[in-house]
């Protein structure tokens, strides 16, 4: 006899200690629990930083980077409208120029120490949640490469 399952089972939640776990030590990445809503964060700036833009400029630049075969894991932050948290190798030195673009274009960071929330790896409906999930062993693209990424997908040349 055979059965057919039409749905398959329900995902047991991670609970936060086994998230924090995930990512320290899959993907070496700092990270705490808040100890009073069991939430975990991922501290910028030294193994990890972020770009943070409107949803569509991340759409845009996001589509830029997968022509340039170049994949990013990317948070998406609910508001109106949605945030991408577009996830980087530590911030490096750019020209001044470069980062008056990225304010112009209204493309952010945060600064070094500070945290971004991390969603569970099963949340993909409401919340924080992954728009582009990170992989075991995937090596985070620089900063600059993201930023210019940003530069040119914003730009009405596609260049700078």
């Amino acid at each position: 006899m055979t059965t057919v399952i039409d749905a398959p089972p329900a995902q047991t939640e991670q609970q936060p200690g086994q998230r924090v776990r995930n990512y320290r030590d899959v993907f070496a990445w700092p990270t705490t629990i808040d100890s009073a809503s069991g939430d975990v964060y991922l501290q910028l700036g030294t193994t990890v930083d972020a770009l943070i833009m409107r949803a569509g400029a991340g759409a845009e630049v996001n589509n830029f980077l997968a022509r340039h075969m170049l994949r990013v894991p990317i948070i998406v932050v609910p508001g109106d409208p949605n945030d991408w948290i577009f996830l980087t190798q530590p911030r490096t030195t750019m020209r001044m120029s470069s980062w008056g673009d990225l304010v112009r274009t209204q493309i952010g960071w945060k600064r070094h120490g500070d945290t971004v929330l991390l969603p569970a790896s099963d949340n993909v409906k409401e919340g924080v949640r992954w728009l582009e999930r990170p992989q075991p062993h995937m090596t985070l693209p620089p900063w600059t490469t993201v930023a210019d990424a940003a530069r040119r997908a914003s730009s009405p040349c596609g260049t700078w």
